[in-house]
């Protein structure tokens, strides 16, 4: 029977560097994964004579999970859904049967609340949307600001508090700021923006397992799109928690 991940204790900042990993420890749900490489050998002939060539592939999520309902938990769990290195570590669940990534919530299924509202957590690494019902609709991955950002010379971190959506954006919508000196199509790209502060949102984007941003907060593009397309509207409640 799988332990509700709401027993699951807060990490650590320095855990959340390899947020899988941090998930290892619990045996009892999951066992961890290190991704490989194999060595492709391929023979070509031809008239100057028999050479062989090698070729080094790293497994895709495609390949190690093709059932696409199990690679959204996995990618979900490990709050990654970059391309796959060697030597990456992976928190896999032990039975994947019959589950949808939402019976991997880190959040409760039900709060109170006479609104609703989108809750992210750094510590999580995740977002939890729930009605005005305090029903969890959805949860989903979320990767936020980061302790320090060498461009700028300072801490990046996510406001945190209690704040409104004011603006939504489309998928080619793209940052004014980022990379420094950016113009145009050079500038990051913020598909789905949903604005809680004048420079904080939630948008689609990469995640690699750990908070990564200059203060924005990255979902999975199938999130932000759900988001910003039945969910979030001018108006509704976002509640940033304090890091660890």
């Amino acid at each position: 029977m799988l332990v509700p991940f709401t027993l699951i204790p807060r990490v650590s900042e320095a855990q959340l560097l390899e947020y899988g990993t941090a998930l290892c420890g619990d045996t009892i749900n999951f066992y961890c994964l290190t991704v490989g490489a194999t060595v492709v050998q391929k023979v070509l002939i031809t008239p100057q004579g028999i050479f062989t060539t090698e070729k080094i592939v790293i497994p895709t999520w495609e390949m190690l999970w093709p059932n696409e309902t199990e690679r959204e938990i996995v990618m979900k769990i490990n709050r990654r859904n970059i391309k796959l290195q060697k030597g990456d570590v992976l928190a896999v669940p032990c039975d994947m049967q019959g589950k949808t990534f939402m019976d991997y919530s880190p959040f409760p299924y039900q709060i109170k609340t006479t609104e609703k509202l989108i809750i992210w957590d750094p510590s999580l690494l995740a977002f939890g949307a729930y009605d005005a019902d305090g029903t969890l609709l959805r949860w989903g991955p979320g990767v936020g600001g980061r302790d320090f950002c060498p461009d700028i010379h300072r801490s990046c971190r996510t406001k945190v508090g209690t704040f409104r959506i004011i603006k939504k954006e489309k998928a080619d919508f793209r940052s004014s700021r980022y990379p420094l000196g950016c113009s145009g199509l050079s500038c990051a790209k913020m598909p789905w923006a949903m604005f809680f502060q004048e420079n904080y949102a939630f948008h689609a984007g990469n995640l690699p397992g750990a908070n990564a941003s200059h203060g924005c907060v990255r979902l999975f593009y199938s999130d932000s799109l759900w988001l910003n397309k039945n969910f979030l509207e001018i108006g509704t409640r976002v509640i940033i928690r304090p890091y660890p």
